[in-house]
């Protein structure tokens, strides 16, 4: 357990130097209230991670203590990043309890990227306060506090936390993969940054959040009527940096590099075609124009949640085929939620492999996206689909033991397992308390995956 919590001091100093970034945001704007909550935080994270690094010797991870590390960080970071929502308390709740359920609610919401939200007025909030919500996102999306772990490691050394986190090797190293991942998409965040404040998009603040919100597949607003942001013009540039956060990976850095030869598309292919498929059917279905019903099964199809339109008003036909949208997500290596279609490949390239293993007695590999497949990978998925999908329907049954729904009550469960956000109106700041942790629990497993929490928490030894 050593290395792991020095492994997690490091972290946690890591995250404290990114805190200093909302920092200076609180500072320019002199919000001198927020800027006293970010420092508390910075100086919480920074002893504690001192602490533990200090105590503990740091070590090499095998994949049990990089699961262990990755499910203890995404509980432990929703606490200190919920410091600024503590401090400034914009929910004005008087029972401590409350208070903290809600802010922690809040920042795991983000750091999962899953943008449920129980607050009702974004605009009240000071920018730097916006900008860290936008940024939190951004974080847990790219699991840049992962990535910036890597740059004290040695290559060979840091394969375990790759696999735990589910970042594949690109070529030969590692440890470049990492740097790609944030280069590349630190490079599209500057990009849509510039296109969208350039279009008009005054409040720089808020065009940044966007961004954040988008490739990381995040979808908390920057505003309380996010409606009023929505012009023609940032519809399309959302919608493009939602599917650019839904692709794999792979094609950025196929593209970055310019080699085009033997990319794996067939993933990217279907995620579009879902999309299509969907946007044909809200349009049929409900009485949103055709580009409306294009940014919304983008957003579902891309687990990020965005929304103008009021989705309780939906029929049970739409919501339905929003949930199947969400509980599939987007493509595997990704910012994405969701089982992931390489997943939903699988399960029907998974039948007829298994009919000629069966009669045939083939013992060739299963492939996949060029990947190749033995029985216990496949095993592993299929342990992934049906233990999320009994999640799901567990959590859902909960909520209408409540009195919802259960149409709207599968809707919220399988948004929050997906890491999606959007709502049908169940989630808000009035929800009982243990519905509000259920949905913590939900966004958390969805983030993590349900493998890397039955490691950490099962005794069965896992071999290299």
């Amino acid at each position: 357990m050593k290395p792991v919590l020095a492994n997690l001091g490091f972290v946690l100093q890591i995250a404290g130097i990114l805190i200093l970034l909302p920092i200076l945001v609180a500072y320019y704007y002199n919000e001198m209230d927020a800027l006293i909550s970010f420092f508390i935080t910075a100086v919480t994270l920074f002893t504690t991670g001192f602490l533990l690094n200090s105590l503990c010797e740091r070590k090499e991870l095998d994949f049990k203590c990089s699961c262990v590390l990755i499910s203890i960080v995404f509980i432990l970071l929703g606490f200190y990043t919920s410091i600024p929502c503590q401090y400034l308390n914009p929910f004005q709740e008087q029972d401590i309890f409350s208070r903290f359920t809600n802010c922690y609610f809040e920042s795991v919401s983000g750091s999962t990227t899953t943008g449920l939200t129980l607050l009702d007025d974004i605009d009240s909030l000071p920018r730097s306060i916006i900008f860290f919500r936008g940024l939190n996102q951004w974080i847990g999306g790219l699991g840049l506090v992962f990535i910036l772990l890597t740059f004290f490691y040695p290559s060979g050394a840091i394969i375990s936390l790759s696999n735990a986190i589910g970042i594949e090797k690109i070529g030969t190293d590692i440890k470049k993969t990492f740097i790609h991942i944030l280069l590349i998409y630190t490079t599209y965040a500057i990009i849509f940054t510039i296109i969208l404040h350039s279009l008009g998009f005054v409040e720089i603040i808020k065009a940044v959040s966007l961004v954040f919100s988008s490739l990381s597949t995040g979808g908390l607003s920057p505003a309380t009527d996010f409606s009023g942001l929505m012009s023609f013009h940032n519809k399309l540039i959302l919608g493009i940096g939602m599917i650019v956060g839904a692709t794999t990976f792979v094609i950025h850095y196929r593209f970055f590099r310019g080699k085009f030869r033997d990319t794996p598309v067939n993933e990217f292919l279907i995620f579009i075609l879902i999309v299509l498929a969907i946007t044909f059917l809200m349009y049929t279905l409900s009485n949103l124009d055709i580009f409306d019903s294009f940014f919304h099964a983008v957003s579902a199809s891309s687990t990020t949640g965005f929304s103008y339109v009021d989705i309780s008003k939906f029929s049970e036909n739409i919501k339905s085929v929003l949930i199947l949208a969400m509980f599939i997500g987007g493509c595997s290596f990704s910012t994405a939620g969701g089982i992931k279609i390489m997943r939903l490949m699988l399960i029907f390239k998974s039948i007829p492999w298994s009919i000629k293993r069966i009669f045939t007695h083939a013992e060739e590999n299963l492939r996949i996206e060029n990947r190749e497949l033995t029985s216990s990978d496949i095993i592993l998925h299929m342990l992934v689909i049906l233990l999320g999908g009994l999640m799901v329907f567990i959590s859902s049954l909960i909520f209408t033991f409540h009195g919802f729904p259960f149409i709207d009550s599968l809707f919220e469960s399988t948004s929050a397992f997906a890491t999606t956000g959007l709502s049908t109106g169940i989630v808000n700041v009035s929800l009982p308390i243990y519905l509000k942790w259920l949905t913590i629990i939900l966004m958390i497993l969805g983030r993590v995956e349900i493998v890397p929490f039955l490691v950490t928490f099962s005794r069965i030894r896992v071999l290299k």
